[in-house]
Parts: structure tokens; C-alpha cells; sequence
């Protein structure tokens, strides 16, 4: 499937409370925001303690082979990854980005959509094409049309589990499935596990462990979402050391911030922090999907991560429209007909507390009943 909405190129993502700011003269403070995807209890007390106590290393380079720092991700992992199968990038964007350019040019990246658009410029950045699969409304991964979208050219296939923006959480058995396929034929599968540590079962369904059977396999997770620090820049990749050391050769020097793995060590150690946010995230989310599922003309799609996916019924009513009405009162949600493969009338909502889903599904029934 050839591009069809090559206007959405290049849009902004969510969580952009800084513009937000700007754009609606509201003090940052007051911005509710529902649109980026982060855990609403912000980072673990002990991450930003461990930043703190380490901030007068910043007036060295970061260490450029943080051996002890890979082996404690290696063991926060588990599923017998080693060392030698961790490395490390400036959030996930940077491993992304970094794997697409060890293909040669006018390589070829098969992408289900809706789907994370940082796939798409990644590949298009270093000279390559995009194929699109088309998702069905459930959101459920097709193996088949994935399949018949590869060519001889693609080099990679690119897949989010949990997915965005659904929430939707695939079972491995799918996955392998998909992964032995693109191993017979010198294909990567890249899979972003961002939201993995969200999904009550996402520790029986990742493929981190397979990184020692399959070469062609790519795990990319990062510490933005769950443990609530999108400001630190760190992200960590899986993969076997043959393709580790391919990916060595590319990656930028000192892109590791120096402070990031002290917060990230500290946060991976707070076992309280891990399962309060399991558990608060899981039973909030509960509460805001039934509250949103009562209001009339929503759909809510169900999901095994912070976030909720929503679709407008009215015809009359867009996404966009709804977003403006909002941010008039300081709420920013995630209008989601910047994704290829969805329309206007799609919004994404991030779990926040009690209080605050409350104030929004207040705020929605008004919005919805006056502009329907």
C-alpha cells in the first residue's frame, strides 16, 4: 500500500506542553495535558535523587562504553539477555533512527499503520521507501497482509507492541510467527517495547528474549513512559551482537546523556515505584475507559497501556474541532488525524489521576453536547 496521506509527514507529536503554552497564553503549570503518553506520577523520587546526587559529574564526557550500566539493563531485562546484547541511545528515537542506516539506499520498511510516524522519517531520511499495511478497525495485526507488503528490497518491518496509539497488546505467539518470516529472508523486525512494563501480561509477550535465537531481531524500549522521565533522554535497544556491533559502528559519540543512567539505574531499583504505577495506572485507566464509554457518541477502544484511543460517532463532530474547544480551558489532548491510517474523527487520552479524568469527561460531555 502506496502512501496515502503524505501531507501528515513531519507533524508534532504529543505532549508538546511548551507550545501548548505559548500558543494559549496558559502558565505551563496549569496545562492539563492528555495527549503525551507519559506516566501521570512523573518520575520515581529515587531517579531524581540519583540526578541530583551525580550532578557535578556533568563536568566530564559521559562514559563512552558504560559496561556495568548494559549489564544492570541486561539484568533488568531478564529472558537471558547479556552485555553484550544492550545498546544504548538518546531516548528511542535514537535507536530508530540508528538502525535504519546500516541499509543500503532505496531500501525498502514495511509499516502497519496507525502506527509511531518516527518509522516513517527515519526512513525516508536516509534515501528509503515506505509501505504501508492498513490496520482493520480492531487493530489487529494481519500477518498475512504484512507478508504479502514485503518485497525483495525491505529491509525492515517496523511494529509496536503494546501498540500505538490503540493500546492494543499482541500475543508473542503472532509476533514469531512474523519474525521468522523476516529472518528466512535477511529481514530486521523492529519492535518498540516502549510500553511494555504497562500491560499486566507484557512480560510473557516481549521478545527480548529471543535476541539469542533470532539475528534479525531489534528491541527498542526506552524509560520515557513508564518511569515518567521524557526530559532525561534515555532509551536502550535489544538485539544479538552481531547486529549490535553493526549498530555500534553508526552510533554518534557521548549521545548518552551523562546523568541519564544514574536516574535510570535508580528507577529500574524502586520495586515501590514499579508496582504502585502498575497498579494506580491499571485501575485509573479502568475507571476513565467506563466514564468515557458513557458518554454518548464515543467509542473507546480498549488497552493495556496509559493511554485510551477514542472515536467520535458524530459525523459533524471532528477531532480537531474538539481539541481547539478544549485547549480554550487548558486541556490538551491528542488529535490523532495526524496518523496515517486514521482520520479526524480519532483521539488519543493519557490515564491521569482520579481527579483530573474526571475534570476532562466533565469537560468533554459539555464540548460534545455543544458543538453536536
Amino acid at each position: 500500500m502506496e502512501n496515502p496521506c503524505k501531507q501528515k509527514r513531519f507533524v508534532s507529536h504529543g505532549g508538546d506542553v511548551w507550545g501548548f503554552s505559548r500558543k494559549y497564553n496558559i502558565p505551563l503549570e496549569n496545562v492539563l495535558d492528555f495527549s503525551g503518553p507519559i506516566n501521570f506520577l512523573g518520575p520515581s523520587r529515587k531517579a531524581v535523587e540519583a540526578v541530583k546526587e551525580y550532578a557535578k559529574l556533568i563536568r566530564f564526557y559521559p562514559d563512552p562504553n558504560p559496561v556495568a550500566l548494559r549489564e544492570e539493563i541486561a539484568t533488568y531485562v531478564g529472558h537471558g539477555v547479556c552485555t553484550d546484547n544492550v545498546i544504548l541511545g538518546n531516548g528511542s528515537i535514537e535507536l530508530i533512527y540508528m538502525i535504519t542506516e546500516i541499509f543500503p539506499p532505496k531500501f525498502k520498511a514495511v509499516i502497519p499503520v496507525p502506527s509511531f510516524t518516527e518509522y516513517e522519517k527515519a526512513t525516508l531520511r536516509v534515501g528509503g521507501e515506505v509501505r504501508y499495511v492498513q490496520l482493520p478497525e480492531s487493530f489487529d495485526l494481519i500477518i498475512e497482509d504484512v507478508k504479502k507488503a514485503v518485497t525483495e528490497d525491505t529491509r525492515i518491518v517496523c511494529i509496536c507492541n503494546p501498540h500505538s496509539p490503540s493500546g492494543r497488546l499482541y500475543q508473542k505467539e503472532e509476533l514469531l510467527e512474523l519474525l521468522e518470516f523476516c529472518e528466512k529472508r535477511d529481514i530486521i523486525f523492529s519492535i518498540d517495547e516502549n510500553y511494555i512494563e504497562f500491560a499486566a501480561e507484557g512480560e510473557e509477550n516481549t521478545l527480548a528474549g529471543y535476541v539469542k535465537k533470532y539475528e534479525n531481531l531489534f528491541v527498542i524500549r526506552s524509560v520515557t513512559k513508564f518511569y515518567g522521565m521524557p526530559g532525561i533522554r534515555f532509551g536502550y535497544g535489544i538485539a544479538a551482537e552481531n547486529l549490535i556491533e553493526k549498530l555500534q559502528i553508526v552510533r554518534q559519540p557521548w549521545s548518552i546523556n551523562g546523568l541519564a543512567g544514574f536516574a535510570t539505574l535508580a528507577a529500574f531499583r524502586d520495586s515501590d515505584f514499579i508496582q504502585n504505577a502498575k497498579h494506580t495506572i491499571a485501575k485509573e485507566r479502568a475507571t476513565f475507559s467506563k466514564m468515557l464509554s458513557n458518554i454518548e457518541g464515543l467509542k473507546v477502544f480498549p488497552s493495556e497501556t496509559n493511554f485510551l484511543l477514542v472515536k467520535i460517532l458524530n459525523p459533524k463532530l471532528t477531532a480537531t474541532k474538539l481539541k481547539e474547544e478544549l485547549a480554550s480551558e487548558g486541556f490538551l489532548i491528542r488529535d490523532c488525524s495526524t496518523f496515517v491510517g486514521l482520520d479526524s474523527s480519532y483521539f488519543r487520552l493519557t490515564v491521569r489521576s482520579a481527579a483530573d479524568n474526571v475534570r476532562l469527561v466533565e469537560a468533554l460531555k459539555e464540548k460534545i453536547r455543544k458543538l453536536s
